[in-house]
C-alpha cells in the first residue's frame, strides 16, 4: 500500500488536498498486490474523474518496485466495472462484450411518454408476463438521444441480476469480433461467445451497412438464436425498411418479430432527467442554470454529456455555479453544438446544395421535377429529423398541411420500393447531416 499512499502524497502538491480528499482518498482499496491494485468507487462519475486527471500521471508516478507501472482495476459496490484499465491494455477477453453505464438502469430511466410501447414490452420480458420468444426480434428504433441506448443497458443490466446469459454489444464492436475471429482463425470461439447465450443485445444496428462477412455472421447467430427461442433485441436509428445496404435477408428477419419506436423526450421529461443527473454528480442546480443548459443543448446526449462536463470542470461546487462560469466552462460544447445542431434552414440550405438549386426555388411555387422533387425531400427531413407538425412545415413552404402530408408519404414510399431518385440524393444529404 506504500506505493498508492506515495501516490496520494504526490496528488497533495499537483492536485490539492481538498480535490484529493474528495475523488482519491474516498476510493476503497479492495485489494493491492505488485502489481495490480483494485479500487471501489462511488460511481462511474468517480471512475471517469480518474481516467481524466490521475491516468495521465501514472505511468510516471505509480510504480512497482521494478519501474514498471501498477494496473489500476475498479468495481462499483462490490460489482466488477468493465471497462478499459487505466493503463489501455486490451482486455484478456477477446470477444467481451462492451461494458454497461452503471447508472444506465430502469431507476434511472424515465420513459419519453406513458405511451412508451418500447419500454413496456421491454418490462413485460423482464417480468415473465412476455414469453422469451414471442416477440423475437425486438427491434426498437429512434434517433439519437431518445433514450434507447440507455433503455437497451437497463435492460441488459436487469437480465445479468435475473442470472440470464445476456450479452449487450455494439454493432461496431460485433464487426470487430468478427474481424479479430477471421484474423487469429478463432471462429468457433467467436460464435461459441454469441451463441451460448440466452439473450443478445445489439445497439446501433444501422452500422452493420456495407460489412459484408459481419451480416453473414449475423445472420447464423439471429437463426441459432432464433430456432432455440432465446431472445433477441435489436437497437437502431431507422425501422428495418431503411436500413441502407443490408441484406434483404436480415431485414426480413429484423422485422420477423415487433417494430418500436421511441422519440426525442419533451422538454418537461428532459428536465426532469436533467435533474436527476446533476443529483447524481452532486452537482447543485438553479433554475437559470437548468434553463440554460435546456436551451443550449436541444439533444438529449449532448445536454447530459455537457451537464457531466460541467461536473468536471468544477469538482468543488458545493452551491450552484454562477451562469456566466457556467458559460466560460462550457463555451466550447455550446459552439460545437451550435455547427451541428439542425434547424429548417439548414436542412434548406443542405438540400438545396445537393440538387444545385437555390433555397427560392425550394420555398416558391414552381412544380417542375427540379423543384417539386428537392422540396417533397425537404418537407420529409424536417418532418423526420426534426418531428415539426405538418402545419407548421405547410406554413414554412407556404404550402397546406395536407400537401405535405402527401410528400412525405411519397418519399416513404420511394424509400421502401427503392427507387434511385429518392435514394440517391438522399444518400448524399444523409452524410453531410452526419
Amino acid at each position: 500500500m506504500n506505493q498508492w499512499s506515495n501516490l496520494l502524497k504526490q496528488l497533495n502538491r499537483e492536485l490539492g488536498t481538498e480535490t484529493v480528499d474528495k475523488w482519491l482518498r474516498t476510493l476503497k482499496v479492495v485489494k493491492f498486490d505488485a502489481g495490480n491494485i483494485f479500487l471501489d468507487a462511488a460511481d462511474s462519475f468517480q471512475i471517469n474523474w480518474f481516467k481524466e486527471y490521475v491516468s495521465p500521471l501514472l505511468p510516471h508516478k505509480f510504480l512497482m518496485g521494478s519501474g514498471r507501472p501498477i494496473k489500476v482495476h475498479f468495481s462499483i459496490g462490490g460489482k466488477p466495472y468493465d471497462v478499459k484499465e487505466c493503463d489501455i491494455q486490451e482486455k484478456d477477453d477477446p470477444f467481451a462484450p462492451n461494458s454497461l453505464e452503471p447508472h444506465a438502469t430502469f431507476d434511472n430511466f424515465i420513459p419519453s411518454s406513458e405511451e412508451n410501447l418500447a419500454y413496456k414490452i421491454i418490462k413485460e420480458l423482464l417480468s415473465g408476463k412476455l414469453a422469451f420468444g414471442n416477440y423475437n426480434p425486438v427491434y426498437i428504433y429512434g434517433p439519437k438521444g431518445s433514450g434507447k441506448s440507455h433503455l437497451l443497458m437497463a435492460a441488459a443490466q436487469s437480465f445479468h441480476e435475473m442470472g440470464k446469459k445476456c450479452c449487450y454489444v455494439r454493432a461496431d464492436t460485433f464487426t470487430e469480433h468478427v474481424i479479430r475471429a477471421f484474423r487469429s482463425a478463432s471462429l468457433q470461439e467467436f460464435r461459441n461467445t454469441y451463441r451460448d447465450i440466452e439473450v443478445l443485445i445489439i445497439d446501433d444496428v444501422q452500422l452493420f451497412s456495407r460489412k459484408v462477412a459481419t451480416q453473414e455472421e449475423l445472420f447464423h447467430t439471429f437463426n441459432r438464436l432464433h430456432t432455440t427461442g432465446f431472445q433477441i433485441i435489436l437497437g437502431s436509428n431507422v425501422p428495418p425498411r431503411l436500413l441502407e445496404e443490408i441484406e434483404e435477408r436480415l431485414i426480413s428477419r429484423f422485422e420477423w418479430g415487433i417494430t418500436l419506436s421511441v422519440t426525442h423526450p419533451s422538454e418537461v421529461v428532459k428536465k426532469e432527467i436533467l435533474e436527476k443527473r446533476a443529483h447524481a454528480l452532486t452537482l447543485p442546480m438553479n433554475p437559470s442554470l437548468v434553463e440554460f443548459l435546456l436551451h443550449s443543448f436541444k439533444n438529449l446526449h449532448s445536454l447530459i454529456q455537457a451537464l457531466e462536463a460541467l461536473a468536471l470542470r468544477l469538482p468543488h461546487a458545493t452551491t450552484p455555479p454562477d451562469l456566466e462560469i457556467a458559460k466560460h466552462h462550457l463555451k466550447d460544447l455550446v459552439e460545437k453544438e451550435s455547427e451541428t445542431f439542425l434547424s429548417p434552414e439548414k436542412i434548406l440550405k443542405i438540400v438545396a446544395n445537393a440538387f444545385g438549386i437555390k433555397i427560392e426555388d425550394i420555398l416558391g411555387k414552381g412544380q417542375t421535377k427540379e423543384q417539386a422533387l428537392p422540396r417533397q425531400i425537404a418537407m420529409y427531413l424536417c418532418r423526420k429529423h426534426l418531428n415539426m407538425p405538418f402545419l407548421k412545415i405547410g406554413r414554412l413552404f407556404s404550402r397546406d398541411h395536407s400537401t405535405v402530408m402527401t410528400s412525405v408519404k411519397r418519399v416513404k414510399a420511394g424509400i421502401e420500393k427503392k427507387e434511385e431518385g429518392f435514394l440517391l440524393p438522399l444518400s448524399d444529404i444523409k452524410r453531410t447531416l452526419s
